[in-house]
């Protein structure tokens, strides 16, 4: 048997699952700093729901533009720059 059961409604901070990346068994996002400077931040995921990720760790995260689509070619740009 299958169901979906919801418990109890709760406010929290989601994002787009493809925003997030993993990368050395932790999780991560980008924020956008400047134009094309982005910070990485890492978070704690928790439940996933229709294609959103609830962020645990959100304290200091909310107020912040979020890379929602590429993250992990802005991961990819970020380390390849870093190596060189």
């Amino acid at each position: 048997m299958n169901a979906e059961i919801e418990i109890k409604n709760k406010k929290a901070m989601v994002l787009p699952e493809e925003s997030m990346v993993r990368f050395e068994n932790k999780y991560y996002v980008f924020i956008r700093k400047t134009g094309t400077s982005f910070e990485m931040k890492e978070i704690e995921p928790g439940n996933t729901d229709n294609g959103f990720v609830e962020i645990l760790s959100a304290g200091n995260l909310s107020g912040n533009e979020f890379v929602t689509k590429g993250a992990y070619s802005v991961l990819m740009s970020l380390k390849n720059t870093s190596e060189e």
